[in-house]
């Protein structure tokens, strides 16, 4: 009994192109029907410890940064504008991606984005900073003195 069908090789697939039926029966036939034998549903060994491996540290590259602004940052962004000016863009560009630059200004996983905050209404940034609006005193004799010039008759 066969397990996998790359143990097969292509013999089921050259079967299925060249129409030869009986060749694909036998083929599948020896296959094992046990589908918790088939590798989708092998467990790993237990006592077998799965090796992690970190891409970052072998590449020797930094750790991932945060996507907004650190205090740090300010003398990275102005490395890269001396780069922009002295070397043009594409050591700009170098520059960018061996030390790249934080995404976004604020960053606050809880609020919204900083460019979607930036394009809000002012009343909608008031209420997002949690700022209330300027309270106006009323005048309750202003009132008073409208409803007068209302009625009164107005001479011809």
């Amino acid at each position: 009994m066969l397990i996998n069908e790359w143990q097969l090789g292509n013999e089921l697939n050259r079967s299925v192109q060249h129409q030869l039926h009986a060749d694909f029966r036998l083929w599948l036939a020896f296959l094992s029907p046990a589908v918790e034998e088939q590798a989708g549903f092998c467990l790993a060994d237990p006592q077998v410890t799965p090796q992690t491996t970190d891409l970052r540290q072998q590449l020797e590259l930094a750790p991932q940064r945060d996507y907004g602004l650190q205090p740090d940052d300010l003398p990275l962004l102005q490395q890269h504008t001396e780069l922009m000016q002295q070397g043009g863009f594409a050591a700009m560009r170098l520059g960018m991606l061996l030390q790249p630059p934080p995404a976004v200004i604020r960053h606050d996983a809880k609020k919204l984005s900083a460019d979607l905050a930036d394009n809000l209404s002012l009343h909608c940034q008031r209420h997002l900073a949690k700022q209330l609006a300027p309270v106006q005193t009323t005048d309750a004799t202003l009132l008073f003195d409208v409803l007068e010039q209302l009625h009164t008759p107005t001479a011809a």
